[in-house]
C-alpha cells in the first residue's frame, strides 16, 4: 500500500493524457523525483545492445536512473546485471567497457565473480567478513531483438509481455536480420527535459515544419499512420519514398526506433536533471553495412559522407526545437488537445499516468 505522502505526490502530478503535458512536467523537481522513483528505478530501461556484450567476460557500466549498474556476459554466456558499487565502501567498480572473468574494486581489491559473489578480501582473516552478505545485488536483465533492458525491480513484467502488442509488426520488419553496431553509438546532452526529447522522437506531426528539407521530402507528414499501441508500446508507420514503408516503434519510457528495409535507427533518452537529458543514437544494419536507406543518418553514426539526405542533419533540428520547448517551460499555459496524428503521444501520456499515478491504462488500440 502506498503512503499518504505518495498519494499526495501522485495527485500533484495529475494530468489529462489526451492533452499536452503541463509545463510543470518539464521543470518541476517533484516530477523528476517521482519519475526516478516510479519509472527509472522500477521499470524497464534500455541499457545497451547485445553486440556490446558479445563475448564471455564482456563488461559495460551503465546508469539506470541514479543507480550505477554493471552489465556483463558471464562465463556461461548469460547476460547479468549487478550493482556497480563495491559492497565494501561503495566505490564504483568499473568505469569503462572491458573484458574480465572477475570484478575487482580499484580501491581495496575486493574481488567478485561474475555472479556478484565476494571471492576475495585482501589482508583480512577468512572469517572477518561474512561474504554471502557482501555479494553484489543483482537486477533483472532481458534482451529483445538485440536490445538489452534492465530493471531495478525484479517484479516487472517480462519484455515479451510488455511489447507483445507490437511484436508481430517488428518481427515482420526483418529486425532479426540486422546487426547492431555499439561502436557507432553517440551520446550528447540536450538542454531539455527527457520527456520533451522522447515525445519529439515518437511523433511524426512535426516533420513538415521542423524538417522541411531533411525528412519531410522522404517521409511526408501526411502519410504517417497509426499501427497499434497502448501504454506499454506503440507502433506507427509511414511512407518512405523509394522504399517500403517505415515502422516507428516507441518503447516507454525512453526508447524510439525506426525500422526500414535494411536498417534500424534508434534514439534512447535518459534524464540528467529536470531540464537536461542524455540522448543516445545508434543503429543496426544488414550484415556489416554502416548505411541503409537512411543513409544520411550515417553522418551521426559513422561521420561518413551523406548518401540520401540533403544538407543539414535532422538531429540538430530536433535538438533545436526541443531546447526551444524547454525554454518556454518556465511559463504556464492550459495544455492543448492532441490531434489524431499524435495518438502515440496519448499512449505515452497513458504510460506516465500508469506509472506515476497508478491509473490502469486503457485497452490497446489499432
Amino acid at each position: 500500500m502506498k503512503s499518504n505522502s505518495t498519494r499526495k505526490d501522485a495527485g500533484q502530478l495529475a494530468f489529462d493524457p489526451a492533452r499536452a503535458l503541463p509545463t510543470a512536467a518539464y521543470r518541476d523537481p517533484a516530477w523528476l523525483a517521482a519519475e526516478k522513483d516510479r519509472i527509472w528505478h522500477r521499470d524497464w530501461v534500455f541499457a545497451t545492445t547485445e553486440d556490446a556484450l558479445a563475448q564471455r567476460g564482456d563488461q559495460i557500466p551503465v546508469m539506470i536512473g541514479d543507480q550505477p549498474v554493471l552489465l556483463l556476459r558471464n562465463q556461461a554466456g548469460e547476460l547479468v546485471a549487478l550493482s556497480n558499487l563495491c559492497a565494501h565502501r561503495g566505490t564504483l567498480l568499473v568505469d569503462q567497457p572491458g573484458n574480465a572473468k572477475r570484478i575487482q574494486c580499484p580501491y581495496h581489491a575486493w574481488t567478485y565473480d561474475d555472479a556478484g559473489r565476494l571471492v576475495g578480501v585482501p589482508f583480512a582473516p577468512s572469517d572477518a567478513i561474512d561474504r554471502p552478505t557482501h555479494a553484489l545485488p543483482s537486477y533483472r536483465v532481458e534482451s529483445w531483438h538485440g536490445l538489452v533492458f534492465v530493471s531495478l525491480d525484479n517484479r516487472v513484467e517480462s519484455l515479451a509481455q510488455r511489447f507483445a502488442l507490437i511484436e508481430s509488426h517488428v518481427s515482420a520488419g526483418g529486425i532479426d536480420g540486422l546487426h547492431h553496431h555499439s561502436e557507432l553509438q553517440t551520446t550528447e546532452t540536450w538542454a531539455c527535459n527527457w520527456k520533451v526529447a522522447i515525445i519529439n522522437a515518437m511523433e511524426s506531426y512535426h516533420l513538415f515544419k521542423v524538417h522541411p528539407e531533411t525528412l519531410e521530402p522522404f517521409t511526408p507528414t501526411q502519410d504517417a499512420y497509426y499501427v497499434a499501441g497502448s501504454a506499454r508500446a506503440t507502433a506507427t508507420g509511414g511512407i518512405f519514398k523509394g522504399q517500403d514503408d517505415y515502422l516507428l516503434i516507441s518503447l516507454p519510457p525512453g526508447f524510439v526506433g525506426v525500422l526500414t528495409q535494411g536498417s534500424f535507427i534508434w534514439q534512447a533518452v535518459h534524464p540528467v536533471d529536470a531540464d537536461r537529458c542524455a540522448v543516445r543514437t545508434g543503429g543496426a544494419f544488414v550484415s556489416d553495412r554502416r548505411a541503409g536507406p537512411f543513409g544520411r543518418i550515417g553522418k551521426w553514426l559513422t561521420r561518413a559522407a551523406a548518401v540520401a539526405y540533403p544538407q543539414s542533419d535532422f538531429l540538430l533540428e530536433d535538438k533545436a526545437i526541443c531546447e526551444r520547448v524547454q525554454r518556454g517551460a518556465s511559463g504556464e499555459f492550459i495544455p492543448g488537445s492532441l490531434v489524431p496524428i499524435e495518438r502515440v503521444v496519448g499512449d505515452f501520456g497513458d504510460y506516465l499516468n500508469w506509472r506515476l499515478n497508478d491509473v490502469e491504462p486503457p485497452p490497446a488500440r489499432n
